[in-house]
């Protein structure tokens, strides 16, 4: 099993003493059980943003610095969408934790739990798993309904929903406009 993190990659092996069962989901999903006996793990510090900076050339460590502080959270998804060029496309088959932002097309997602990515799991496509950033161009950006704490609203943020514009009156909001933690915006003048 391989996992891709901002500064690493790690590398899995078992040692399969045998299989214990086959199992299928309700959708579709198949999983294996084994018993193992060894477990080797292997960390690679050079990981993809270090192989991405060699390539880079000078400079670039303004650019690490600036993807791993929008990763954790200390730069707002507008001014990370606004340098989308630095961030790693997505890709089926990596594993993802939250919080790593991926380009997917001409858009910026943020992941909002730990996965390894398939076909069908694309950020436009996997709303529990992946938060798009907002356009900075944008001044009131549609309304989606938050999944999870990691993609709350903030209080200041921005929306339209339902033919209005709203403001956010409360720090982790939820709720819809019109429910609870928004106030309708009216045009002054």
């Amino acid at each position: 099993m391989v996992r891709e993190y901002p500064d690493q990659t790690i590398t899995d092996k078992f040692r399969v003493v045998r299989k214990l069962k086959s199992d299928e989901d309700l959708a579709g999903n198949c999983y294996d059980w084994y018993e193992i006996d060894r477990h080797y793990r292997m960390a690679d510090k050079t990981g993809p943003i270090t192989a991405r900076v060699e390539e880079m050339g000078p400079g670039v460590s303004a650019a690490i610095a600036f993807v791993v502080l929008a990763e954790s959270g200390q730069v707002d998804g507008a001014t990370a969408r606004e340098r989308a060029a630095l961030f790693l496309e997505w890709a089926s088959g990596a594993a993802y934790t939250p919080g790593q932002l991926r380009r997917r097309g001409t858009r910026l997602y943020r992941c909002l739990q730990a996965h390894t990515a398939q076909e069908g799991w694309e950020p436009e496509n996997a709303a529990a798993l992946w938060a798009p950033t907002h356009d900075p161009a944008e001044e009131w950006p549609a309304w989606s309904q938050p999944i999870c704490a990691a993609d709350a609203y903030a209080q200041g943020d921005r929306v339209s929903h339902g033919d209005k514009r709203w403001l956010c009156t409360a720090d982790g909001n939820v709720w819809e406009p019109g429910v609870h933690g928004w106030t309708e915006y009216a045009e002054e003048g």
